[in-house]
């Protein structure tokens, strides 16, 4: 008895720690997911002004062949972000026309191109997430893509610490699980004709509960991170597109003249999620109001897809306890048959002896 409680215990065990890794997976992919996705929408309207720079001078008679100045607007979009390793202008048939990258061997090898309702793409290219944006001329078609070239630890290094907590929050979890468990088993696991279904079913339950609760700290966590990592991103959206009209102001354009102000910020605020909406004062500031409940749907966009984990070791877990009912049930009838065949064997001794 005691050793097969020994074992179950130790079964209890494996699985926890099964469990609390996938856990763990799932979190840090969650997690990088909602990042990834701030930080290239941020990107994407830090890196429009510089767009809008080119597509203002197709606008007057430029061409994309011999646009003045691109390197010195490659160099100002470099300066985005420090994970940038190139940045190229891209013709629409996909040459590329202008580069400024940090190693001569570099190449662009790999892009996708930007959906109708989207303002950018990004796709992963060997080590490196590449992301494109279009540039449109004076018809509105498009004539080329401005594409960025961006080590992928710009989202990993991101994500790192909250990582690195997470982590000690599900062996946390798991070993307080693994304590509990053993302590139900040799406790609650008393009776020999239930031995298999009750250590199974303790091991369910604590697998299951430790996933549960791991999911909900950290969805907690979360939430107060998000809203961390969103005021960070609005306040770089704003001043990025703050500085897309004082680019405008420096070269002597009314804005109120160059731009339908209130479209234009329509339109920007349509491409970045977080962003219910975008206003200006009357020195053209421009200011944002947050989506409320952006944050919100994200952490329940976590949430699912932790549940999808939770579900499927539930059904594991139920699979489990039927595999332990029928242990038991056969063990009990086997034993029951063992008894009959030796009063049977009795039975016959002791008639002998009569005889």
């Amino acid at each position: 008895m005691n050793k097969i409680k020994l074992l179950l215990a130790i079964l209890m065990s494996t699985f926890v720690v099964l469990a609390a890794q996938r856990t763990y997976f799932a979190k840090s992919d969650a997690i990088a997911g909602i990042y990834s996705d701030l930080f290239f929408t941020r990107l994407a309207v830090e890196t429009q002004q510089y767009t809008r720079q080119i597509e203002y001078g197709l606008e007057n008679g430029k061409t994309l062949e011999s646009f003045y100045n691109i390197q010195s607007i490659l160099s100002d979009v470099k300066r985005c972000s420090s994970y940038i390793n190139g940045a190229y202008i891209v013709s629409a048939s996909r040459t590329i026309m202008y580069s400024l990258v940090d190693s001569e061997s570099a190449m662009l090898t790999q892009m996708s191109v930007p959906t109708a309702d989207s303002n950018y793409s990004v796709c992963i290219s060997g080590s490196n997430y590449v992301m494109s944006q279009p540039i449109c001329g004076s018809t509105g078609e498009c004539e080329g893509y401005l594409v960025l070239e961006l080590s992928q630890s710009a989202v990993s290094n991101s994500v790192a610490d909250l990582n690195s907590e997470s982590l000690t929050q599900t062996v946390i979890v798991g070993a307080l699980a693994i304590m509990v468990g053993v302590v139900l088993i040799i406790h609650k696991c008393r009776r020999k004709k239930r031995v298999y279904r009750d250590c199974t079913l303790v091991t369910s339950i604590t697998v299951c509960s430790a996933i549960f609760a791991d999911t909900v700290i950290s969805a907690i966590k979360l939430q107060t991170t998000l809203n961390s990592l969103i005021q960070q991103s609005v306040s770089k959206i704003v001043m990025a597109l703050n500085n897309d009209l004082d680019s405008l102001v420096e070269k002597g354009i009314s804005v109120s003249r160059i731009y339908d102000l209130n479209s234009w910020l329509m339109e920007s605020c349509r491409q970045i999620p977080f962003i219910e909406n975008l206003i200006y004062d009357k020195s053209y500031k421009i200011s944002a109001i947050i989506v409320p409940d952006y944050g919100a749907k994200q952490v329940a966009v976590f949430l699912l897809a932790l549940a999808g984990l939770l579900g499927v070791f539930i059904a594991a877990g139920a699979v489990m306890c039927l595999g332990g009912w029928l242990a038991d049930r056969l063990l009990n009838k086997k034993k029951t048959e063992e008894i009959g065949e030796t009063k049977n064997v009795d039975n016959d001794r002791e008639f002998a002896v009569h005889a």
